[in-house]
C-alpha cells in the first residue's frame, strides 16, 4: 500500500534523520559492506570487471569498499543483478592481501618481511595464490606454514605451474573463474624499498595469470604507487600499466550515492521513495540476494543532472547565497570538495552533507540544507580529509603546519621559505626515525599500525632541493595544483583545515 504524504509535503524530518545517520568514517575493512550501502556506480563497471587486473584510486575513492564487496557472495549477487554483463555469478574470490593481519589466505606484513629476506617477491605471491586455490579446489600443496609453502614453490617451479594450470583448467571447464584480490599494498612493508620490490613481484605474477583462463588477479593500488617507475621495471609491464582502471567519482555519481542512501536507510526511506515517485515520477524495484533487499535508484536519477538538481532543490537552497552570483548549490558543493586533481571523495561528500544538515537545523532554517550550513559542512569534510591524508601520509601534518596563515595562490618560494624556517625536511626525517621499530620485524602489539613512510619525492630526488621535491610530492597526491601564472594553489578541501587563506573562499578553520 502506498504511503500518503500529507498535502504533498516533503518528508523533511525523515530525510534529516537519515542524513544524521551518515557515519563519521568509513574505515577500510575486509568485512562485507552492508547491502544497503552498496551503490553500484555505473562508471565503476570496469573496476569491478574480473578481466580488469589493476584498479587505481585515491584514499576514499572506494578501493577497499569494492575489494570487500567482491569478496562477499551477497554483494557479488547484488552487483550481478545490476551489472549482469560482468558474470559475477560465475566468480569465486579470495584475499591475496588485505588490511587484516589475521587472514589465513595471506601472510601478514611481519611474515612477508621475513619471507622477503630469503625469497624472491614473485615466489612469495605465487605461493599465496597457489595455497588458497589448493585449499579450495581439492589439491594438495606441501608445507604447513608460509615459509615451507614459499620454499616449495621456489624450488619446484614446474610442479607449481602444472598444479596451477590443472586448477585453472578445471575452473574453466566448469564455466567458473577464481579472482584473487589484493588491497592495502602500502602495508606490505615498513619502507619504500621493500614495498616496491613486493609490489613489483606481485605485478609480475598478475601478468602471468592473465594467460590462465580460470584464474585471475585484481590489484587495488594507490596512485603514488602506480606512478612509481621502479615498480614497473620488468618485461612487458606496459601490458598491465596501460590497462589500469582509475576509480573516479563524477558529480552525478556523488549525488546518486546521496539519493541511494536516502532511499535505503532509516525509517523514512520508504516515504522518501514514495515522494520521488509522486513528484518526479520515478519508480523503484527491489533487488534481493540471500535475504538482503536493496532499492537501486532509477537510471535517470543516476545520470540526468537536470533531474538531480530538481531533486536537490526539494531539500536545499538553490544558490550559495541570496542569488545566483554566489553559485549554484548543485555545482558549488562538489567543486569545493575536490582535490587538486579535481577528484571528490564520496566520503568527504557525505560528511559535508551530513554536517550541513546538522548546522542548517541548528540555525533553524526550514530547508534540510541551507547554504550557510553547506559551508560549515565543507569545513567538517576538510578536517576529516586531512586526517585521512595523515593516515596514508603521516608526514602531511608536518608539511602543512608551517603554512598556517599563508594566503594562496602564492609563489613556490613563499612556501619553501616557510618550510626552511620551520626545518620541515629535518622534522620529517626525525619523525621517520622515531617511528622505526627497534626490532627488525616489529611485534604483535604494533602489527596493526602503519609504518611511517616518508614522501616518495624525498627518497627519489636527484638535483632538486628537498623543499622543491616536497612541492612535487604534494602535486602528485593532489594537495596542490598550478594556476595559470604557475603559482601554487591549494583546494578548499585541504586549505580550510590547514588554516590557509584565500580571498573570497570558504573561511579556514583557525
Amino acid at each position: 500500500m502506498p504511503i500518503k504524504i500529507k498535502d504533498g509535503a516533503f518528508p523533511t524530518d525523515q530525510v534529516r534523520r537519515s542524513l544524521d545517520e551518515l557515519p563519521d568514517t568509513m574505515d577500510a575493512s575486509t568485512n562485507p559492506p552492508d547491502p544497503n550501502d552498496l551503490y553500484v556506480v555505473l562508471g565503476h563497471e570496469r573496476a569491478l570487471d574480473p578481466n580488469s587486473t589493476l584498479v587505481v584510486g585515491d584514499r576514499g575513492s572506494g578501493k577497499s569498499f569494492w575489494s570487500a564487496a567482491l569478496n562477499s557472495p551477497v554483494s557479488r549477487a547484488l552487483i550481478h543483478a545490476q551489472l549482469p554483463r560482468l558474470q559475477l555469478d560465475r566468480v569465486e574470490t579470495s584475499w591475496g592481501f588485505s588490511v587484516s593481519t589475521r587472514n589465513a589466505d595471506h601472510p601478514s606484513r611481519r611474515v612477508l618481511q621475513r619471507l622477503h629476506g630469503s625469497h624472491a617477491a614473485e615466489d612469495i605471491w605465487r605461493a599465496v595464490v597457489l595455497r588458497q586455490l589448493t585449499s579450495r579446489y581439492d589439491e594438495e600443496l606441501p608445507g604447513k606454514d608460509w615459509a615451507e609453502v614459499v620454499a616449495y614453490v621456489a624450488d619446484n617451479p614446474e610442479r607449481e605451474e602444472r598444479l596451477l594450470s590443472r586448477i585453472a583448467g578445471r575452473l574453466a571447464a566448469d564455466g567458473k573463474r577464481h579472482l584473487v584480490i589484493f588491497d592495502a599494498l602500502d602495508r606490505t612493508g615498513s619502507d619504500w624499498k621493500a614495498i616496491r620490490a613486493l609490489v613489483r613481484g606481485l605485478l609480475q605474477v598478475c601478468l602471468d595469470l592473465k594467460g590462465q583462463t580460470g584464474i585471475q588477479a585484481k590489484v587495488f593500488l594507490r596512485p603514488d604507487m602506480w606512478e612509481d617507475r621502479s615498480v614497473w621495471q620488468f618485461p612487458d609491464s606496459s601490458k598491465l600499466h596501460h590497462g589500469r582502471v582509475i576509480l573516479e567519482w563524477r558529480r552525478t555519481d556523488l549525488y546518486g550515492l546521496l539519493w541511494h542512501w536516502l532511499c535505503n536507510h532509516g525509517d523514512g526511506a520508504k516515504m522518501y521513495r514514495h515522494w520521488l515517485q509522486s513528484k518526479h515520477h520515478l519508480s523503484f524495484t527491489a533487488t534481493e540476494a540471500d535475504g538482503a533487499q536493496v532499492y537501486p535508484i532509477p537510471a535517470k536519477l543516476r545520470q540526468d543532472e537536470d533531474l538531480q538538481q530538481a531533486v536537490l532543490h526539494d531539500m536545499a537552497t538553490r544558490y550559495m547565497g541570496a542569488n545566483r552570483r554566489r553559485g549554484r548549490t548543485y555545482t558549488w558543493l562538489p567543486n569545493h570538495l575536490a582535490d587538486a586533481k579535481g577528484q571528490v571523495s564520496p566520503r568527504s561528500f557525505l560528511i559535508a552533507v551530513r554536517d550541513a544538515q546538522r548546522e542548517t537545523q541548528a540555525r533553524g532554517h526550514g530547508e534540510v540544507l541551507h547554504w550557510e550550513g553547506i559551508k560549515r559542512g565543507v569545513q567538517s569534510a576538510s578536517l576529516v580529509r586531512v586526517q585521512e591524508l595523515r593516515e596514508d601520509y603521516p608526514w602531511i601534518q608536518t608539511v602543512l603546519m608551517p603554512l598556517n596563515g599563508q594566503t594562496v595562490p602564492c609563489r613556490d618560494e613563499d612556501i619553501m621559505q616557510r618550510w626552511e624556517n620551520a626545518q620541515t625536511v629535518q622534522a620529517i626525517e626525525r619523525d621517520r626515525t622515531a617511528t622505526l621499530s627497534p626490532e627488525p620485524f616489529g611485534s604483535a602489539e604494533i602489527d596493526d599500525e602503519r609504518f611511517y613512510l616518508p614522501p616518495h619525492a624525498l627518497a627519489d630526488r636527484s638535483s632538486d632541493t628537498p623543499e622543491k621535491a616536497l612541492i612535487q610530492e604534494l602535486q602528485r597526491i593532489g594537495v596542490i595544483r598550478r594556476v595559470d601564472d604557475d603559482r601554487v594553489d591549494i583546494p578548499d578541501l585541504f586549505r580550510v583545515a590547514a588554516a590557509i587563506g584565500r580571498r573570497g573562499g570558504v573561511r579556514p578553520i583557525r
